[in-house]
């Protein structure tokens, strides 16, 4: 289990990252124990993960074209969890067999422990908007201009993260990148095919 300390030493790691401060990474633990620890994470992003799901299913709702006797919550919560799950570990998986190619070796476990826990950062501009229009403060397209504006702010710091934590060139941070926000729209895009929202 993750302890209160190496969470707050985490975040506030994560925190450095953000601001570019490369010295940050001193701050996790990036042991093997660390590396599989990290992934549990997860767990502390449940909480933004249900607020994001009930902003998008109000969203949902609110298309006057979509057919609301075809919505099944059930279907809903276990699709959007099952993408939840594999974005969360087909980065990881991905890159442990691109590492030796890219010669990514040793900075493979820094850059993944790295990446898990500036999830927890990374997750804030997109929740703040979903959960201000979840309870009716601000408008559907109001949050969706703000999710744009966050998403341009999370490509930022994911490209510091890997900058940092992988000492990588301009391009090969930008690859990653670019790998990770691909992967999330392939899931998304193919779990909404499946089901239908």
């Amino acid at each position: 289990m993750l302890q209160g300390d190496e969470i707050r030493r985490s975040l506030s790691a994560s925190w450095g990252l953000f601001m570019g401060r490369a010295e940050s990474m001193q701050g996790f633990d990036l042991s093997l124990s660390g590396f599989w620890r990290s992934f549990l994470v997860i767990v502390l992003l449940v909480p933004p993960f249900l607020i994001a799901i009930v902003a998008e299913r109000k969203l949902i709702l609110a298309n006057p074209e979509f057919p609301h006797a075809e919505f099944n919550d059930a279907i809903y919560l276990v699709s959007q969890s099952i993408g939840f799950g594999l974005d969360w570990v087909i980065l990881p998986v991905l890159l442990a067999f691109l590492a030796r190619p890219l010669n990514l070796g040793q900075a493979y476990v820094p850059f993944i422990v790295a990446r898990n826990w500036t999830t927890l950062i990374a997750v804030i501009p997109y929740t703040v908007p979903a959960l201000l229009y979840a309870v009716g403060i601000i408008s559907a397209s109001a949050m969706l201009l703000l999710s744009f504006v966050a998403m341009l702010i999370v490509i930022r710091y994911r490209y510091m993260v890997a900058r940092i934590a992988l000492d990588a060139t301009v391009g090969l941070a930008i690859g990653i990148v670019m790998l990770d926000f691909l992967i999330s729209l392939v899931i998304g895009t193919a779990i909404t095919r499946l089901t239908g929202f």
